[in-house]
Order: C-alpha cells, then structure tokens, then sequence
C-alpha cells in the first residue's frame, strides 16, 4: 500500500464510483407491507446500507426540522473556537458521547487516515430526558441551547425510525419475546444513543489532518444520517471497491452497525464507511451532517467476530478508546474496521481492502 495518495486520487472521483443501494419507504415499512420488510431484510444482510424515503406526509415535519439543524449547526461551527470548547468534556466517557470535539489535534483521535487525524469538528448531544442526564452527569451542550428542543425532536423521531426498522426486521425473522432486535433497545434503560451534528472543511486544515472521516464501521445498532454534500463512501460488497453514497432529497441513510450485527448472530452486516471530498461535488468549502445514533442498552451482551464477549457499554468505550492509539497500533486489530491491517487505508495504489 502507498503511504500516499497519488494526486490524482486525492479527491478521486474517477475511481470512485456510485453505489446501487436500495431504497425503502418509511410508509409502507409503517403499514407492514411484505415486500418492503423483504426488501429491507436484504439490504440489511447484503450491504448493511440503504436509502429510507421519507417524501409522504407522515415524515413532513421531521424533515423541516432537519433542514432547521442544519442552519443551526452552520451558526454553531462558525463560532469561534475558544467558545466551542467550552462544550467539551474531558472525561472520555462523556466526551464520546456529548459535547463539543473539536478536528485535528485538540480532538484527542489518532483517526486512521494515512496516517492522518480525523478532518471534522463534531457536537454530539445526548438524549433529551433530563433523568437520563443526570444518570450520564450530561448536561446538554450550552452552545446549542436555543435549540435543544429541535435537537430533541431530532432524537425522539429519529429513534422511532430505527425502533421501526429494528421491530420490522425482527418481523421477518420471526424472532419472539427476547429474542427482538428492539428488546435490546428498550426506552427506560440507559444507553448511549445520541445525535451528532458534524463539520467538514475542505481547507484551512491542520497539517496532519486530512479532510474527510477515517475507515470505521458504526458501534451501535441503526445510524440515521442525513448530509449537505457528496463525500460519504461505503466499501462494496460486491466490487470491493470504495463507492459514493450520495444524498438523496428526502431521503435518510441508514446503516446497519457493529452491535446490531452482534445480536443478529452476523446476520446483518455491519460495513465498512469513510467520507472522502468529491472535487465536484463537495464544492462550498464545507459539508455538514445530522446523526442519530440509536445503541443497545448498555449491559447489552454479545459475541463479536473474534470470540469475545463484550457489553454494548464497553464495546464502545474500548471502539473510541481505539481511535486514540498509535495507527500502528490499530492497525494490529479488528475493533475500528473489523480487519486486522484495514486500519490505515485511506487510498491506496488500488485503492483495494488489503
């Protein structure tokens, strides 16, 4: 593998093809309907990947207010800094999961990308439910506060989304009691499910910062993402390749993550994602993005694919805890990506999994 990208590669776009993911409609998933919880089953187990259309009316709403946190993360990031940090909480139990991280340097990550840090500027705002802030010692990020009843909506909609992918999944596999998807996700226990709202710049960049996110695949179980730009990639089952996934109008993308794939016994795949700028595409100087993670109940326990048995809580600590060693370190194995010595693919020669 190349320590470096050619030029040529750096934005890539000519070796970069789109991926073909299906899409699905959040009405009819609401009505049950056979053929799109098939059709959703195999996306999950295949690609881990598809599009969620939310154009009809009972997603009217929800889609404005995305279309609102993205005004209000564009004032947040313009911020200056020493006002951001302020959000930030060193204790890294709570600093991955709420408040402000900022990019290169002062974000505590390694990151994986050649050998680079992570080129984005995150807040990660915690569930809305002031009882389960005081269980965390969260306290809602001071920044965005204005605003902490959208970001609420956000989380609440967002999650009910997920639950709904998770309870139709469990449909089809005919799972029973404790066996469901959603019985790992139930509302009253606590977990670290959050939203995130995301910074790409495209310069004016720290010197060992590449513009972009690193190879990861996701910790949880359903991540709902909604971005501004091109520049998210996801590794092809089928041609190993890396390919864009473009937003969509209307539309979410949805990914399976590792905790899910767990519990699922490796039914449902967790894959492998980065953003990497598209010269045409990403081309306002920055890309933004709204996130919700929904995650397991903590005490959550599963096997992962080395044998090991972990709780939803620890996985994730020990997943962030990874981000922070040394890239030769994660490169010796499979918690950020899931493969020993995927760690520092950013672009390759041939841009291949190795």
């Amino acid at each position: 593998m190349a320590d470096k990208p050619p030029a040529s590669d750096a934005f890539g776009d000519e070796q970069h093809g789109v991926t073909n993911l299906a899409v699905i409609n959040f009405e009819n998933l609401l009505l049950k309907d056979a053929a799109e919880v098939e059709t959703l089953y195999s996306a999950c187990e295949k690609w881990g990947f598809f599009y969620l259309d939310l154009s009809g009316d009972a997603a009217k709403e929800y889609l404005q207010n995305v279309a609102n946190l993205f005004s209000a993360a564009k004032e947040y990031f313009a911020k200056p800094l020493d006002e951001k940090l302020r959000d930030t909480r060193k204790e890294l139990d709570i600093y991955n999961i709420c408040g402000y991280k900022p990019l290169g340097p002062l974000g505590l990550d390694e990151g994986n990308m050649n050998r680079k840090r992570n080129g984005s500027e995150n807040l990660r705002e915690c569930p809305p439910d002031p009882s389960r802030l005081s269980s965390f010692r969260l306290s809602f990020p001071k920044g965005m506060q204005e605003h902490q009843e959208q970001i609420s909506g956000f989380i609440n909609k967002s999650r009910f989304m997920a639950m709904l992918i998770l309870e139709s999944l469990s449909d089809y596999l005919k799972l029973e009691g404790d066996e469901r998807f959603e019985a790992f996700h139930k509302s009253g226990e606590l977990s670290t499910s959050s939203a995130v709202m995301q910074h790409y710049p495209l310069t004016d960049l720290p010197s060992d910062t590449s513009a972009g996110h690193f190879t990861h695949t996701d910790t949880g179980s359903i991540t709902v993402l909604f971005n501004t730009d091109w520049g998210l990639q996801v590794f092809s089952p089928e041609t190993e390749q890396w390919e864009y996934v473009p937003p969509r109008d209307q539309c979410a993308v949805i990914n399976v993550g590792d905790s899910l794939k767990f519990i699922s016994k490796f039914r449902l795949k967790s894959s492998l994602h980065r953003v990497i700028p598209s010269s045409d595409r990403w081309s306002s100087g920055s890309r933004y993005a709204s996130i919700y993670f929904l995650r397991s109940s903590n005490d959550t326990r599963f096997t992962d694919t080395e044998g090991v048995e972990w709780t939803a809580h620890k996985w994730l600590t020990r997943k962030f805890q990874n981000y922070r060693f040394p890239h030769v370190e994660q490169e010796k194995n499979a918690i950020s990506t899931g493969r020993k010595g995927f760690a520092g693919l950013w672009d390759g020669a041939k841009d291949r999994a190795v």
